[in-house]
């Protein structure tokens, strides 16, 4: 193997679950990259977590160069795949949607890891909708008076997949309502659905 070919080597660790690492997943999946998609079991972990810098995942291996935190990483794979934006003022906005949508993830981690249990499931996903609601509603403002086509720019970055991911992961849960009037935010998320590597 050349050194050139393993330079471009990289393995994402994470839960055999989509969560916190499934933005660098999209990442990497649209952009076609080489990559191995590392997951362990909730089993594993216990032992696994005091090996790593912050005794969190995801972690990116590039090189054996370790990266942690999952926007840390997110951030730098779309830094690496020309998805962050074309100017200073596009990088931004991306960033400021994402810092968004994290929040809105972040409240919807407690109702997709409550599934099994419909009352708890029921009590978090109310409160997530506290947040969900007013913040797809922000979204929806922000994408209009951005030219209504994507989050940043005006051209596909990873904001658009962040929000795919958010909006995939509020269905899942059964949050659609906090959608209401979302109609852009709708329409772009279907485009992003619809490219070859996402579908």
């Amino acid at each position: 193997m050349s050194s050139s070919k393993k330079s471009e080597m990289m393995t994402l660790l994470y839960f055999n679950l989509p969560g916190r690492a499934e933005i660098s997943r999209l990442i990497l999946a649209y952009a076609g990259a080489d990559f191995e998609d590392k997951r362990i079991e909730f089993s594993e972990w216990p032992k696994l977590k005091p090996t790593l810098p912050y005794n969190q995942l995801p972690t990116l291996d590039v090189d054996g160069q370790k990266l942690c935190q999952s926007m840390t990483v997110a951030r730098f794979l779309a830094n690496k795949y020309n998805l962050t934006g074309h100017s200073a003022a596009s990088k931004a906005q991306a960033d400021e949607v994402c810092d968004a949508l994290k929040d809105m993830q972040e409240k919807l981690f407690p109702v997709a890891l409550n599934r099994n249990n419909p009352a708890v499931m029921k009590e978090n996903l109310a409160e997530a909708l506290k947040v969900c609601t007013p913040g797809f509603a922000n979204l929806e403002k922000r994408l209009e008076s951005r030219g209504g086509q994507f989050m940043a720019g005006n051209t596909l970055t990873w904001a658009d997949l962040f929000l795919h991911n958010v909006v995939r992961m509020l269905t899942m849960c059964g949050g659609e309502s906090a959608l209401a009037g979302c109609y852009k935010i709708k329409n772009l998320n279907s485009r992003v659905a619809a490219l070859p590597n996402i579908k």
